[in-house]
């Protein structure tokens, strides 16, 4: 028998090394066809796989979804109809709004969605002879009537007693009130009373009412149409003065009136004597009235929805 020494290896190494390297190419070969029909067998999913990882199972017997009897079905099956019943709920979410004449704020609504998930979930560990309800999830508007309200902020509030309750001066008071209420000024825009209540006539309901004037360089008391609405002004104008606005023209009475401190009126006579302010915040703004028997009150409103 031959026998290999050592010393043939040693005077043919190239001849060694290229046997080495067909044995090792020899075995990955084999090895990675081995390797690709095991995974291959594995990628090919059995006929009730209905997801990755999961084996399709079957809901107990008599086990119901809301009223329907979904009992001895496959998971496949009762899916179809879970998401069937999803169709008919799932509502989206609506945001609160606001109407940009009034301010009025109109609720949202709730959004409704049948979290599919959780209802197959409890239907495939329901015991025999269970009912489950389609388990359904609440999704909130981003913008809540809520959030827009509160974004609605009063800057400004002045109050005043209604001290002469006498009818015609009353009903002057309510006119000039109506005009200036709900008067919307964007940042910058400037306010005008007399331009806004206008001529005070009786054809547009004034009436004859007590009035200061001037008579021989002296205020007097005297009679006019439209008595009364100084009041008007004057209210408006503490309530303008507490949030800052910007005043570019007030007038004071020539004598001191009971309903509001001393300094602190703002009297208007059209053609003449006006009261103007300007918007110089970031915001528009709306003033309000609210008159009753005894008071009158102004407030000024912020929208920082804008």
């Amino acid at each position: 028998m031959k026998t290999y020494n050592s010393r043939n290896f040693i005077r043919y190494p190239n001849v060694v090394l290229i046997l080495l390297s067909l044995l090792l190419l020899t075995s990955c070969g084999s090895k990675g066809e081995i390797n690709d029909a095991e995974y291959q067998s594995k990628e090919t999913p059995p006929a009730n796989f209905i997801g990755f990882g999961t084996m399709e199972r079957t809901i107990r017997k008599n086990v119901y979804l809301n009223n329907e009897n979904v009992g001895n079905l496959k998971e496949s099956e009762v899916l179809t109809k879970v998401r069937a019943y999803a169709a008919g709920i799932d509502t989206q979410a609506s945001n609160a709004t606001m109407d940009n004449t009034t301010w009025k704020v109109k609720q949202g609504r709730i959004g409704k969605k049948v979290n599919v998930e959780k209802t197959m979930e409890a239907l495939l560990n329901a015991p025999e002879g269970n009912k489950v309800d389609l388990i359904v999830d609440e999704e909130l508007p981003l913008v809540t009537s809520q959030i827009l309200i509160e974004n609605i902020v009063t800057i400004g509030s002045y109050t005043t007693s209604i001290l002469d309750k006498d009818e015609s001066r009353v009903n002057n008071i309510e006119l000039a009130s109506e005009r200036i209420d709900g008067l919307k000024l964007s940042p910058g825009e400037q306010f005008s009373f007399n331009k806004i209540v206008g001529r005070r006539t009786e054809e547009k309901g004034y009436e004859k009412a007590t009035i200061i004037t001037r008579k021989d360089g002296m205020p007097k008391k005297g009679t006019g149409v439209g008595g009364g609405i100084c009041q008007v002004s004057s209210t408006l104008y503490n309530a303008i003065d507490q949030c800052g606005l910007k005043i570019i023209e007030r007038h004071k009475h020539s004598k001191a009136v009971g309903y509001v401190p001393k300094g602190k009126d703002a009297t208007v006579t059209y053609g003449a004597y006006d009261f103007r302010f300007s918007n110089n915040r970031s915001y528009p703004i709306m003033i309000r009235t609210y008159l009753n028997s005894n008071t009158l009150t102004v407030k000024i409103l912020e929208n920082r929805n804008s």
